[in-house]
């Protein structure tokens, strides 16, 4: 910027180096006749002062050249140029010699380059440069103890120097740090007790200074909690009670403290430092978790559980914090509080197709087929080539007696699984999707499935065979072609394998006295259904009805009215038992000729139906 110049007769404007072209270009055109000269008054060899606010004091100038020298020495050393950098560096400090932590720093470069006397050199220098400043003792003693430790001169004038510090600093933390370092380093452990005592005896109301001078006997005793010496302990507690009473409204402060008392398993000075920060900072939800897990090493299960839920209602997208939540209510077994947050969790990180199906799995074994039904259709948008979800969805389909909607399902699997997935298309799942075609009415396509089933089973190795499995498989084909009325020969053969393969199933029993009935057989019948009645585990309003009708057939009718009465009290909703009931009651029996009933198979939700976990 200029002062005064030539003053032209015919002003014209001075054109500087960055002058629009476009107005140049303008003028130009205009004047064709004018060269650029007339544009411009070139002067040379003429100097103009700026202002005199811009002028540098000198200690400003001083300033300014420790900066430039300061960058380039960082240019240098990030280039591996270190002689360039120690170079620049210490003019940096030839123009601002109380920069200590440089001073260190340049030390340690020349240390590097091998020049350590010209290092130590430079850390006297620093020290004599900054007499009253305590980092520069704390790095002239530790440059001693790095470089000259093997000389006792060194390591001695390496405790000289901080210990002056000690004296000189009472009120400085990290003079206490580094000397309590050199004591460990040395294993004086009982100097740097006393040494740690006499600090703690300081009348100091600085919050820093007690929590750094705790920090210190923290690391020189490490064994702080239940297990470690008393006397350790209570001067660490003795030092961070003085903290918290300095720490006013600093509640970072009140904070640190909670740690040390968490991390030394003191639990209930813990949890009363984090719940004033709390107080204080309700936000805060670091301090909240921190409180949860205290009250969790306690063992108090409930407040971790509130702590948790006041996390959640600041921040209900917290997906570390619902999966805690989970993994309580799933040690506790308690699925159905863990669902919800295991959901929220995968909609907020969008989990792994592993992950859903894991948590999918857990729904249907909750019974909380609705929900679960909602949550695999989800997956299933999410992993369209996944088998897993189709395949997941017939078992709650099928709980909830969707048959036609669970039929879908199935064919998606068989599509999707293809060679890859084949394990899962094994004869639990073909068994699984012909009991669903059943129970739509779809015989014929059930008849099929049943058939693959038994064939997938013959197949199997003797060892590998589950024969309660396969009974069921042979109960529920021969039941199917009773009650329609097929293959009645069949049909017997396949319920009498079943009852070699399970002798002591109530349901298998009942399916045998009812292809007895089926072929008027009616003693016969009766045995092998009062039989059933012993052997099922629950009592069956079906197995009572079936019992009745041989009780019938056979002209015991106060039998058949007991057992039949029995059915009606069981199932009060059956309208063909109330309808055989009034029938009984009405008539006496007609022997030899049976009835046909139109009862449901035997029950399919054995524990092959229920998904793998």
């Amino acid at each position: 910027m200029q002062r005064g110049g030539l003053q032209l007769k015919a002003h014209r404007c001075i054109v500087a180096y960055g002058l629009s072209i476009f107005l140049l270009s303008v003028t130009v055109a205009a004047k064709a006749e004018l060269s650029l000269e007339d544009f411009a008054e070139i002067n040379i060899n003429q100097y103009f002062e700026p202002k005199e606010e811009l002028i540098l004091s000198g200690e400003g100038k001083k300033k300014a050249q420790a900066l430039a020298y300061y960058s380039v020495g960082r240019s240098h050393e990030a280039k591996g140029q270190l002689d360039e950098a120690i170079k620049s560096y210490r003019k940096v400090l030839e123009n601002q010699p109380d920069q200590f932590f440089l001073a260190r720093k340049t030390a340690y470069l020349l240390a590097r380059n091998g020049s350590n006397d010209e290092a130590l050199k430079l850390l006297e220098e620093n020290l004599e440069n900054n007499p009253n400043e305590p980092f520069s003792h704390i790095a002239l003693s530790e440059y001693l103890v790095t470089y000259q430790s093997n000389e006792q001169s060194g390591r001695d004038r390496a405790f000289s120097v901080i210990e002056e510090a000690v004296d000189q600093f009472p009120d400085e933390p990290a003079v206490y740090e580094h000397l309590v370092k050199l004591y460990l380093m040395n294993n004086q452990r009982e100097e740097a007790r006393e040494l740690i005592a006499r600090a703690a005896a300081r009348g100091n109301s600085d919050v820093r200074f007690w929590l750094r001078l705790g920090a210190v006997a923290v690391r020189a005793w490490p064994r702080l909690d239940n297990s470690g010496p008393d006397v350790q302990r209570q001067l660490v507690n003795d030092i961070y009670a003085k903290a918290l009473k300095s720490a006013g409204n600093d509640m970072r402060a009140v904070e640190t403290v909670g740690d040390y008392y968490h991390a030394t398993r003191q639990f209930d000075p813990a949890i009363r430092a984090y719940v004033e920060v709390i107080g204080a900072m309700p936000d805060q939800l670091k301090v909240r978790l921190k409180l949860a897990h205290v009250y969790g090493a306690k063992g108090d299960e409930e407040k971790v559980i509130m702590t948790l839920k006041e996390i959640l209602e600041i921040d209900p997208e917290s997906s570390d914090t619902h999966k805690r939540l989970a993994q309580i209510y799933m040690s506790n077994e308690d699925y159905l509080a863990a669902i919800p947050h295991l959901r929220k969790s995968l909609e907020i990180t969008k989990g792994t197709a592993t992950e859903y199906g894991a948590l999918a799995r857990m729904m249907i074994e909750s019974e909380e087929h609705e929900a679960a039904i909602e949550f695999m259709k989800d997956a299933a948008y999410l992993f369209p080539e996944n088998p897993d979800f189709p395949f997941l969805l017939t078992f709650s389909l099928g709980r909830l007696e969707r048959w036609e909607e669970s039929i879908e399902e199935f064919k998606k699997t068989v599509e999707l699984a293809g060679d890859e997935e084949a394990q899962i298309l094994n004869e639990s799942f073909f068994f699984r999707y012909a009991a669903a075609h059943e129970r739509f009415g779809n015989i014929e396509e059930a008849e099929k499935l049943f058939q693959k089933t038994i064939e997938m089973i013959s197949k199997k190795e003797p060892d590998e065979q589950n024969s309660q499995f396969a009974a069921t498989v042979y109960n529920y084909l021969g039941y199917m072609w009773l009650e329609n009325d097929m293959n009645l020969d069949e049909a017997g053969e396949l319920i009498k394998t079943a009852v070699d393969l399970d002798p002591e199933s109530g349901a298998i029993a009942d399916s045998l006295g009812w292809y007895y009935f089926k072929r008027s057989r009616f003693e016969e019948a009766k045995a092998e259904l009062l039989r059933a009645e012993q052997l099922i585990e629950e009592s069956d309003p079906v197995i009572f009805d079936h019992i009745a009708q041989a009780f019938y057939m056979l002209g015991e009718r106060e039998e058949a009215l007991d057992y039949m009465r029995k059915a009606v009290e069981m199932d009060p909703e059956n309208q063909e038992f109330k309808d055989r009931l009034k029938s009984y009651e009405a008539s006496p029996p007609k022997i030899g000729k049976p009835e046909t009933t139109g009862e449901s198979a035997p029950e399919a939700d054995s524990a092959e139906l229920k998904p793998a976990a």
